[in-house]
């Protein structure tokens, strides 16, 4: 359990965590369990940073949205960017996989991640502290939920190595973390609820249209520009309120 977390950790953050003494011999799938607890450390700074007295509300939006990126390590938004890249390439399946492993950016990738940011940027200022927990937590949990609905669209990555090992209880965990950080936001209002609507929407309609455009799967910069997406989704849901 413990060796399975510091791998989610490791995976998902740039937190210096030791490797388990068991952790070789336990499948990587088993650490997606403990995305959507990664997500809450992220929520917590969050929400921490936006009740800082001494800056105003666009900076203090700024300084979350900086220390989300920090943390990942830029991981999710390079999953991002290369998925605007090759999902949005008017060609084949087989041209877009080859698209998304090309290190150089293009023009949808520039456009996507600068509109990404910006939104978010945009779209916390106007939350309670309480609330920013909620996005991270349900990016991840979509992570999750893209990786246990769809299968692999190449047999070789990093997406497919990491799926080794998921199965429904790994997906129970997940879910009952992320149902309990849900709750735990609730209680304090429970119009924060509306932005579990994100998560559906990503998991069903981004997920077929991203396996879609690949060829009947998805691959590990699809998990990320999930996580992405349902973050933002998340955002202009509670914002509506």
């Amino acid at each position: 359990m413990l060796d399975d977390l510091r791998r989610a950790v490791r995976f998902l953050s740039i937190l210096p965590v030791g490797i388990g003494k068991d952790e070789a011999a336990r499948p990587p799938g088993y650490a997606f369990t403990y995305f959507p607890l990664i997500g809450l450390l992220f929520g917590g700074i969050g929400a921490l940073l936006m009740s800082l007295p001494r800056f105003d509300a666009p900076t203090r939006a700024f300084l979350v949205v900086l220390s989300w990126c920090v943390l990942s390590g830029g991981l999710h938004l390079d999953g991002f960017a290369d998925a605007c890249d090759g999902l949005l390439a008017t060609t084949t399946p087989e041209r877009r996989l080859e698209i998304m492993r090309d290190p150089r950016v293009g023009t949808w990738a520039v456009a996507g991640v600068v509109l990404l940011l910006l939104g978010k940027w945009l779209l916390l200022r106007n939350l309670p502290p309480l609330w920013i927990v909620l996005p991270p937590v349900l990016g991840r949990l979509a992570m999750v939920g893209l990786a246990a609905g769809y299968p692999s669209a190449r047999p070789q990555g990093l997406g497919a190595a990491f799926r080794s090992g998921l199965g429904r209880d790994q997906l129970i965990g997940a879910a009952l973390i992320g149902a309990a950080c849900l709750l735990g936001v609730a209680l304090s209002d429970w119009r924060a609820t509306l932005g579990a609507l994100s998560l559906p929407v990503v998991i069903f309609l981004f997920g077929r249209f991203a396996a879609r455009r690949l060829g009947g799967g998805l691959t590990g910069d699809t998990y990320g520009a999930g996580c992405e997406l349902t973050e933002w989704l998340c955002l202009l849901l509670l914002n509506l309120w």
